[in-house]
């Protein structure tokens, strides 16, 4: 085990568990960052103490990304536990403009955070900025990973081309979605650091870790 991701899901009986469901709903009252606010804080409280020696990936709602409501939560994140080592994962489709990518990337370095690009690939794999700004992790979309070991030569190709421009930015890759061995063997065969997915471990209530 590298790390471990903090995953949201709602217990309320009244709301859906699926945190793709409560950001929908958040949405219709426009506080999908006070969603995302609830779901870091809960996470610093609980699980900290619990898992002191693994880097933490948190997500970040895409909306939240540039705000400075954002940041202040980091610093105090920071503040409050100055070891803790912090990954942030930023969704491809919030990253549209480089010189804003590049001042996320330093404000993130003075607050010692790292970050990871997430479900790259789903939409437009954005290579420009992955020159610009290299992130310390780029997480390929399960919709590139799943069932890769029975694609067509043309479809592995271009997977093992991105990973190999990854590598070269720097970048650790990391392919989401892993199901079983022979994804995994046919990821590592392509040049992939690390897994992560079902073949490795599934999500777990927190307080059974």
């Amino acid at each position: 085990i590298v790390a471990y991701e903090l995953l949201g899901r709602a217990n309320h009986p009244n709301l859906p568990k699926s945190p793709v469901e409560l950001f929908g709903l958040a949405e219709t009252m426009n506080r999908e960052i006070d969603l995302s606010l609830a779901f870091r804080d809960y996470s610093v409280r609980k699980v900290a103490a619990r898992l002191p020696n693994y880097p933490l990936f948190i997500n970040a709602h895409p909306k939240e990304m540039y705000s400075e409501v954002f940041f202040a939560s980091l610093g105090q994140l920071r503040r409050t536990l100055p070891e803790w080592n912090i990954v942030i994962e930023i969704n491809e489709s919030a990253i549209t403009d480089s010189a804003m990518l590049c001042e996320f990337a330093n404000r993130l370095a003075k607050l010692g955070i790292r970050f990871a690009y997430d479900d790259f690939g789903a939409g437009q794999a954005r290579l420009l900025e992955l020159a610009d700004a290299p992130p310390h992790f780029v997480k390929f979309d399960m919709s590139l990973i799943r069932g890769l070991h029975r694609a067509s030569e043309r479809k592995r190709q271009i997977v093992r081309d991105l990973v190999k421009m990854v590598l070269a930015a720097g970048s650790v890759s990391l392919a989401e979605g892993v199901e079983d061995e022979e994804e995994a063997k046919t990821c590592i065969e392509m040049g992939f650091l690390l897994i992560q997915g079902f073949h490795t471990g599934r999500p777990i209530p927190v307080d059974t870790l």
